[in-house]
């Protein structure tokens, strides 16, 4: 499998947008163009997608991030390698492609956060060099925003 690795795009919203499906998110095909669109706008933020005969095969989203500990480092918030192109070497290459992004960008270190439900991930992180450094429980709370219905 012939693989390139180039920065996201708008354009490719309908292949980014297949593999947000099959990550399992139910966002419509609108929300993730405005996601697209605001890292394309964004300059603490970057999409990288890989294509095999010009169709997106993975994506990896990476930002700078703020933390009382460190400052500035780089968190992966998202990686997703199609389920018929996945044991290529595409995770890594996606991986690779957001260290050096975070390294032109002066950022120290990487951070990722892995879902428990997310198996093969666990396996694939420490393969790539990253070490388990906690755990965590996530809690949300959907605010009311002005204007809305009760």
């Amino acid at each position: 499998m012939d693989i390139s690795i180039e920065p996201g795009r708008v354009d490719h919203l309908d292949g980014v947008h297949a593999l947000v499906l099959e990550w399992g998110y139910t966002a419509s095909r609108l929300r993730t163009k405005a996601w697209l669109e605001a890292i394309a706008n964004s300059p603490d933020h970057q999409l990288f997608v890989a294509l095999s005969g010009g169709s997106v095969v993975g994506w990896i989203a990476v930002e700078k991030r703020l933390f009382l500990s460190e400052l500035f480092v780089a968190e992966i918030t998202g990686l997703v390698v199609g389920s018929r192109a996945r044991r290529a070497g595409i995770g890594q290459l996606l991986v690779q492609s957001a260290e050096d992004w975070s390294s032109s960008m002066g950022l120290p270190r990487v951070v990722v956060r892995s879902n428990v439900t997310r198996l093969e991930s666990h396996g694939f992180y420490p393969a790539v060099g990253y070490t388990q450094s906690k755990t965590t429980h996530v809690y949300t709370k959907d605010l009311k925003q002005p204007g809305s219905e009760p």
